[in-house]
């Protein structure tokens, strides 16, 4: 471990109000000198030596929520080779969530195991993940005392906030529980820059960015902010897994990506990368540099105006379920709406791919949508070889480029619309009783073939239908809604010791809303936000009954009473059946259930690799693919 020279550290354990020194002036002198004649020299400019003043230190980013296996940890001895003087973290270190002390004990064990492998000092801040309950805050004093403290290093002060304090990620208006409260936070912020003005620079590292929040800053964030004054100050944040940089108060406030964490990896557009934020001190101030696996990007790679023309680029295309009737698609028309909220045109390119089962009779349009605009692309699609059943049919794929310029430079994007024809498919009354005990033998039928998935969601490797398939079937009678499951898998992963999200599983979606807001799509977060998710039934079956796992829950996950489910293992893969009662479908329609929106994922974990792909029968309605109203299923 390199020493750490000049180093004050101050807790909420300690004496704060260490105050700050002026900074001294340092002569400068020339690199080299030797015995050389002439202007022509064995070397190219080389400057002056920089003053012991200028120092480096990287800054980690989120690790969790579906972190991929391995990430983390490399970027340990690529830090090694970069060598700042100290590495500090935005938090999200564990997947946590749990109130299981062994569970704890093992994550840390394991983090701390990859940050030992560094050779420099390692700050730590708290995250969601990190600290979601009163278990895990005790558990971090244990290990790392404070959850917000502060450092000073060469006349520069870091100042390190627990936004959990601010508010649970679950529970915005609830600080997490433990031995820490806001309003000590808050004093303890207060004496350390009240004691600390004149330091030449200050940097503020908290995990979530509590600036930049739907609802506007958090008023202790504005608290904050009026601390730090007129002074020099940056702040690092993480969470949201896709980088931002704000100018706020004529400051930099960036918001990081990921070092590991979940993510679509969409690029840098998108803010959706895997990188560590190299800092360099110098006199003027930080030099940010983004370092990531491909490459290398200064702090303003993702600005919010960037992030902002993106968002509107991601809204641009919503297309309409390609819907026929009878029982075999042989004809029909995609449609698709360009909506340019912005005040820049956008220019929009797609492309049309064949699937297994259709292909397009165009292959390729290109529109521009004025600033406000709307324009339609309708693509007729046929079944060139021969009609296909619409419970069996595979989907096709159209690709879109967008541009604009609405942030001053071009902004280019790449999206995919899922193109899937189908019908309203009924759900009819079962004829005979079902027992939901995992033996599919009071089912006659199970239509749904999943052989080519709707859309593939997670990291792993997926090998198609051999490696993982399955086959749905769906029924009502009086007092219940079934589904009956069947899965073909090679590689079945299942324990009593493992989450359901850690582990092979089925996970249903149900919407008896009415429309609209059965049939349209959003965000997963935004649907957490407005609280649509908590309105859709969710759940997901495992072979063995997993442990307990809360993060669903207390994202608004809705299991109602009643919900019965129950597996059997095949000599294939396994079985799943699956109900809810009927008076859960006829409350979330305000009347009796006449309609539903239904989604089938299998979640597919495979023994000795790390990650995981989840097959979809339709696109999934929160990512971003999926035809408005798709998987509709009426009652009969």
């Amino acid at each position: 471990m390199r020493s750490f020279f000049f180093i004050l550290v101050s807790t909420a354990l300690l004496t704060t109000g260490c105050g700050g020194s002026e900074g001294t002036a340092r002569a400068t002198s020339p690199i080299v000198t030797a015995g050389v004649e002439g202007d022509t020299k064995p070397w190219t400019e080389l400057g002056e030596i920089q003053p012991p003043g200028e120092f480096r230190f990287a800054v980690v980013s989120d690790r969790t929520g579906e972190h991929r296996d391995g990430v983390f940890a490399s970027a340990m001895p690529k830090i090694n080779l970069v060598a700042p003087d100290f590495v500090v973290s935005v938090g999200d270190l564990i997947e946590g969530y749990s109130e299981d002390t062994a569970i704890l004990t093992r994550e840390w064990d394991e983090m701390e195991g990859f940050i030992g492998s560094l050779d420099m000092p390692f700050f730590y801040a708290a995250g969601n993940h990190d600290m979601s309950n009163e278990l895990m805050a005790l558990e971090w004093q244990k290990r790392f005392g404070p959850s917000y403290y502060s450092f000073e290093y060469e006349n520069v002060l870091f100042l390190i906030l627990n936004s959990e304090l601010f508010g649970m990620v679950h529970d915005p208006d609830s600080p997490v529980p433990g031995p820490w409260t806001q309003a000590d936070q808050l004093a303890f912020a207060e004496r350390v820059l009240g004691g600390n003005i004149d330091v030449r620079h200050t940097f503020v590292i908290i995990h979530q960015p509590v600036w930049d929040l739907r609802q506007g800053p958090h008023p202790d964030w504005l608290k904050v902010e009026a601390m730090l004054g007129e002074r020099a100050y940056t702040v690092f944040a993480g969470h949201t897994h896709d980088y931002t940089t704000h100018i706020r108060n004529d400051r930099q406030y960036i918001t990081l990506a990921t070092t590991g964490g979940g993510s679509r990896m969409r690029g840098i557009p998108f803010g959706e990368f895997d990188h560590v934020a190299h800092v360099t001190m110098t006199e003027d101030g930080p030099v940010v540099a983004n370092l990531m696996l491909d490459g290398i990007h200064d702090s303003l790679v993702r600005t919010e105006d960037v992030r902002s023309t993106v968002r509107k680029l991601e809204t641009t295309i919503s297309s309409d379920a390609l819907l026929g009737t009878g029982d075999l698609f042989r004809d029909g028309v995609a449609r698709f709406t360009l909506s340019n909220s912005g005040t820049a045109p956008i220019r929009v390119s797609g492309r049309f791919e064949a699937g297994r089962d259709i292909e397009p009779l165009i292959a390729e349009v290109a529109r521009t949508v004025p600033a406000g605009g709307i324009a339609r692309v309708e693509v007729p699609y046929h079944a060139p070889e021969r009609p296909v059943p619409y419970d069996r049919i595979a989907p096709a794929r159209a690709h879109w480029t967008l541009q604009s310029e609405e942030a001053g430079a071009p902004v280019e994007i790449e999206a995919v619309s899922i193109v899937h024809p189908e019908r309203r498919f009924a759900v009819n009354a079962a004829p005979s009783p079902i027992a939901v005990d995992g033996d599919l033998a009071d089912w006659s039928a199970l239509p749904f073939v999943v052989a080519e998935p709707g859309e593939l969601s997670g990291h792993g490797p997926y090998r198609g239908a051999e490696d993982a398939s399955f086959r749905f079937g769906i029924a009502h009678d009086e007092a219940n809604l079934y589904i009956a499951v069947d899965v073909t898998d090679d590689s079945v992963v299942a324990g009593t010791d493992l989450s359901a999200r850690e582990q092979d599983s089925v996970n249903f979606s149900l919407d008896a809303r009415p429309d609209p807001e059965r049939s349209e799509n959003t965000g997963f977060y935004q649907a957490i936000a407005n609280g649509s998710f908590g309105k859709i039934v969710t759940a997901s079956v495992t072979l063995e009954e997993p442990r307990p796992d809360p993060i669903m829950a207390l994202f608004g996950a809705s299991a109602p009473e009643g919900l019965v489910h129950a597996s059997k293992r095949t000599d294939r893969g396994y079985t799943v059946e699956f109900s809810v009662p009927v008076a859960a479908l006829d409350a979330a329609r305000g009347a009796d259930w006449d309609a539903l929106r239904v989604n089938v994922g299998l979640a597919d974990f495979d023994a000795g690799e790390p990650d995981h792909t989840t097959i979809w029968w339709r696109a999934n309605r929160f990512g971003g693919k999926a035809p408005e109203g798709s998987g509709v299923f009426q009652r009969r």
